[in-house]
């Protein structure tokens, strides 16, 4: 009897499942290192087989220079731009009608309520600094840009020829200047 009790004290509830959690991380690595080894990828044209790695980023090119950049034409671009804009203000719209589906529900606190105005007063805040930025970089010379602000982040997307150093350092500065993002967290996508 003895035996059997130190024997439980020894191996307990605790340890089975501490063992049974590590089995299960040590398969999860095993698979993971399955599905990261490099795989061939065949491409069409006849060009030769590649390797590639799950995450890799691959340049692809649009048009036959071998630049390994995509050119846009404008009517695309300026399609682009068109049809960017109706996707914010779409997922604005739903954001705003969501929120007020929330508020208007009934069996809210009123805790609940002032965290659901806070929200509307921020999408609001987020919606006018967009529009103000992107009235800004078009002052300033660019042809058409866009902007994305969440909480934490900037994301912006301009219309250029070529965008340079000089330009870059121009649009964070517009942006620091309206709103308080860490200058790492600024993303800028130039389309031609």
């Amino acid at each position: 009897m003895k035996l059997k009790k130190r024997l439980n004290v020894i191996i307990g509830r605790k340890h089975i499942i501490i063992a049974g959690l590590a089995v299960l991380l040590g398969a999860a690595v095993y698979v993971n290192y399955l599905y990261s080894t490099p795989q061939q990828i065949s491409i069409a044209d006849g060009e030769e087989a590649e390797t590639a790695r799950y995450g890799e980023i691959r340049f692809v090119d649009a048009s036959a220079s071998g630049t390994g950049e995509i050119n846009v034409e404008a009517s695309t671009s300026d399609e682009y731009f068109a049809q960017a804009r109706l996707d914010k203000q779409k997922s604005r719209d739903e954001s705003i009608e969501v929120l007020q589906s929330f508020y208007y529900g009934g069996d809210t606190t009123s805790d609940e309520l002032a965290v659901i105005a806070e929200d509307v007063r921020a999408v609001s805040g987020y919606v006018e600094t967009e529009a103000k930025i992107e009235n800004l970089l078009k002052a300033q010379g660019f042809s058409d840009a866009l902007c994305y602000l969440t909480g934490s982040t900037a994301n912006v997307i301009v219309k250029t020829e070529g965008l340079d150093t000089a330009q870059a350092a121009q649009i964070k500065s517009t942006l620091l200047g309206e709103i308080a993002v860490p200058a790492e967290n600024i993303t800028i996508v130039e389309i031609k």
